[in-house]
């Protein structure tokens, strides 16, 4: 059965996040829950680049955001750098939520 944390919960732990390195906030959110799984990583939306979570166990889902940004010049070439600079913390969708076991068979 997930655990439900409240708005204050939500927004807490999303401005923890926002202060840690990504890597750091990684390692964070994977040790939250044992069930966690990676959904995307570094998955272009638009000017940004998503990595996600899910937590089923805790009934949220977080995605860690990050820009690319652009270092150099033609003469010693062109870098990308990812910077990071959120992250969005938020409840799984009802209709991703897995069913309890049992509810699979009354449903005729």
């Amino acid at each position: 059965m997930p655990v439900i944390m409240g708005q204050y919960g939500v927004e807490e732990l999303a401005r923890r996040l926002a202060k840690m390195r990504f890597n750091r906030a990684k390692w964070h959110v994977r040790n939250l829950d044992p069930k966690c799984r990676l959904d995307v990583f570094r998955v272009a939306v638009g000017n940004e680049w998503h990595t996600r979570y899910t937590l089923p166990t805790l009934n949220l889902r977080i995605t860690l955001v990050e820009r690319r940004e652009q270092k150099g010049n033609d003469k010693r070439g062109i870098k990308a750098r990812f910077r990071y600079v959120e992250a969005r913390v938020e409840p799984i969708p009802e209709h991703l939520l897995p069913k309890p076991r049992g509810e699979e068979f009354l449903l005729t």
